[in-house]
């Protein structure tokens, strides 16, 4: 029967596909459980296939073989792999589901599968740094310049609100940066934030940070990611809009945009209010947050300009109750 070949392709293709998003889940996500469903997913889809479908296989004679899509080469990142694959697998799921009618065999059961397929796309990419960057309208920058306790002061902006946290501590040296950022790290991955390295990328790479951010003068972008594989969020600091060629590239994941207001960290960068906030926001670009000197009271002006989020360091780091300063900075901007 000709839709055995039919039944035999696509158990293939659906195969292929599952195993690359068990790869991910198992060494890229080491998370045991998601491995070991997406497993079990692969070993019922070759059950449900009959062997004799194998014996109609014929590749010589597929006229489909030389057919490629455009993009097929080309992945830019762990989230455009997973879904890839994901897709994959869940048209060849389909196909399998009507065809199996024909063949008499159980529809309902790959469509189940199709169903368990989409929901382990979810899972994996809802834990990707890369797309929790997508929910954060709230970035915390925490400069040990600015408050006595770094940890506790991280872990109560996340609390309030904060998406992500960054630690921020220019005079230290890698080991003691690397020791604090372990402390702060468990703090604010408590609390359930993102909590990303300043410009130390061997320690995001050796702590398994959730990000990175680099300036203009650090290792190009491609280098760093190199060090910290495919997991980890590569954010970029951008003054001009001739610095956004990464961003578009994909070859960072998010941006931060400014200084916005003067500001006492970056004293040496002019002022680029709006005009750079509304550049961006007539592209198409990866999650970005405004920065340099933004304060709960200057928020509202900004409000209409924002493409993404805000982030902010001085205005959290100095507040009498870091953790309420965060809930009201949320909810102007979820306002």
């Amino acid at each position: 029967m000709r839709v055995e070949r039919i039944l035999d392709a696509d158990a293939n293709r659906a195969a292929e596909g599952l195993r690359v998003l068990e790869e991910v889940a198992r060494f890229l996500g080491d998370d045991r459980a998601q491995a070991a469903a997406l497993k079990d997913l692969r070993h019922r889809l070759r059950a449900a296939i009959p062997a004799s479908a194998s014996a109609r296989r014929d590749t010589p004679g597929d006229v489909g073989t030389a057919i490629a899509a455009a993009d097929e080469a080309r992945r830019s990142d762990l989230a455009s792999i997973i879904h890839a694959n994901a897709r994959r697998a869940q048209e060849a799921l389909r196909a399998l589901e009507e065809f199996a009618k024909l063949a008499g065999l159980d529809a309902p059961a790959f469509e189940a599968m199709r169903y368990a397929c989409y929901t382990a796309e979810s899972d994996l990419l809802g834990r990707l740094p890369q797309q929790r960057l997508r929910a954060v309208r709230l970035y915390a920058l925490i400069d040990i310049a600015l408050c006595e306790d770094p940890v506790a002061v991280a872990a109560a902006v996340a609390r309030g609100g904060a998406g992500a946290v960054q630690l921020r501590a220019k005079r230290l040296d890698p080991r003691r940066y690397l020791e604090l950022a372990e402390r702060m790290q468990a703090a604010v991955r408590a609390a359930g934030a993102l909590f990303v390295v300043n410009d130390h990328v061997a320690v995001a790479a050796a702590l398994g940070s959730d990000g990175v951010h680099i300036g203009q003068d650090d290792l190009p972008p491609a280098h760093v990611r190199r060090v910290v594989g495919p997991g980890c969020a590569i954010g970029l600091s951008v003054h001009a809009s001739e610095q956004l060629a990464p961003a578009r590239s994909g070859a960072v994941d998010y941006i931060g945009l400014g200084p916005v207001f003067a500001t006492a960290t970056k004293p040496h960068e002019p002022v680029r209010g709006p005009t750079l906030l509304r550049q961006v926001a007539a592209e198409s670009l990866p999650p970005s947050f405004a920065i340099g000197g933004i304060t709960l009271e200057r928020l509202p002006a900004l409000l209409d300009l924002l493409p993404h989020g805000v982030a902010v360091a001085g205005d959290l780091c100095r507040a009498a109750d870091p953790q309420a300063r965060a809930a009201a900075y949320r909810a102007l901007l979820d306002g």
